[in-house]
């Protein structure tokens, strides 16, 4: 409803609507409240909304600067809806059709859309952050500049040509024009994949994975895993970034050149050496392709001090002496980077 037109007339249910937009057909819903939770004095407070707009039709609507947070849309209806700005956080979306709709700079945080449909739509510049986001298929939909921080999206959820260039367009008009937008399959991977795309940002993401990560290394068994976890959250205090390899591969990498790739990535290198049997093979494979400095943690194996013929190597009895050798890993990174330079100057 709007402040003066509507009071009264939707925002009781869905049914109510329905019939009320049907007598109605021109109404522009302009900067509406749909919001209904009051105090014990009577006013607006934060909490849940008591609206209930479940399986409402709000087709070919133009909604501006809603106000609805919390508000229940599930099973609603938004065919060739356009939304302008306003606030939708925490509403429930669940089982929502959207079909040739628009968002343009809409708050959709910590809202819910599990089991929701998107066909041909445009969530342009939509904050997603924490949004439930497990829908039943997401296609042909431009999601160029959405935030989608703390996304939680589902295994087995249907996505395709999910549009990452910048266009108020949909799909359908884009295609229609003859172009083909560069596009990715995985909502969450969009932002990732438009860096990608733009060489200097590119360079830029390369520069920030150089400058902040650190490639964890050793075995997961027998408390493994969770030393690496503490030293990750010990780096993470100081800045870095903690990447430890403990997802299944990549479908087209191997686990060698998965490791050697995230080994690229890294400032530098630490390994757990009591623990993992492929420890000296992983080594042996990075830091014959590349030279990062490598601090190692507790008992080397037999051949562990040929290492230092391949690359700059500081060695400590325990994890707690990590934070001890952060400055000196710091300092054997700037070399290596004053190296590369130098390496670049004689080359001209």
């Amino acid at each position: 409803m709007t402040s003066e037109e509507g009071e009264g007339h939707h925002v009781g249910a869905a049914k109510t609507w329905n019939e009320w937009r049907n007598q109605n057909p021109g109404f522009l819903p302009a900067r509406p409240f749909w919001y209904d939770c009051p105090g014990r004095d009577g006013r607006q407070i934060k909490g849940q909304n008591r609206l209930d707009f479940s399986g409402a039709d709000l087709s070919g609507q133009t909604i501006i600067g809603a106000f609805a947070e919390g508000l229940n849309l599930r099973g609603a209806v938004f065919d060739d809806t356009k939304f302008e700005e306003g606030d939708f956080s925490r509403a429930d979306f669940s089982n929502a059709t959207f079909r040739n709709t628009r968002f343009n700079k809409t708050i959709l945080s910590g809202a819910s859309f599990d089991g929701a449909t998107f066909v041909n739509c445009n969530l342009n510049r939509v904050n997603l952050v924490g949004a439930s986001f497990c829908v039943r298929e997401i296609t042909e939909t431009v999601v160029y500049g959405i935030a989608a921080w703390d996304l939680k999206t589902c295994e087995g959820m249907k996505q395709s040509k999910l549009v990452i260039e910048r266009t108020y367009d949909l799909y359908s008009t884009i295609v229609a024009d003859g172009k083909i937008p560069l596009m990715v399959d995985d909502i969450e991977l969009a932002q990732f994949v438009y860096y990608l795309s733009s060489h200097r940002k590119l360079r830029d993401t390369l520069n920030v994975l150089n400058t902040r990560g650190v490639l964890m290394l050793g075995g997961f068994e027998n408390g493994g895993l969770e030393r690496l976890n503490s030293i990750g959250e010990r780096l993470a205090h100081h800045g870095y970034m903690p990447m430890t390899f403990d997802f299944g591969r990549p479908d087209s990498l191997s686990m060698t050149e998965t490791v050697i790739t995230m080994a690229g990535l890294s400032k530098f290198v630490i390994v757990d050496l009591s623990s993992g049997p492929s420890v000296p093979f992983e080594l042996k494979s990075i830091f014959i392709a590349m030279k990062k400095p490598l601090l190692a943690i507790g008992n080397p194996f037999a051949l562990f001090r040929d290492m230092a013929d391949l690359t700059s190597v500081v060695r400590i009895d325990h994890q707690d002496e990590v934070e001890t050798k952060l400055s000196e890993m710091e300092r054997l990174h700037a070399a290596r980077v004053v190296d590369l330079a130098q390496r670049d100057r004689d080359s001209l």
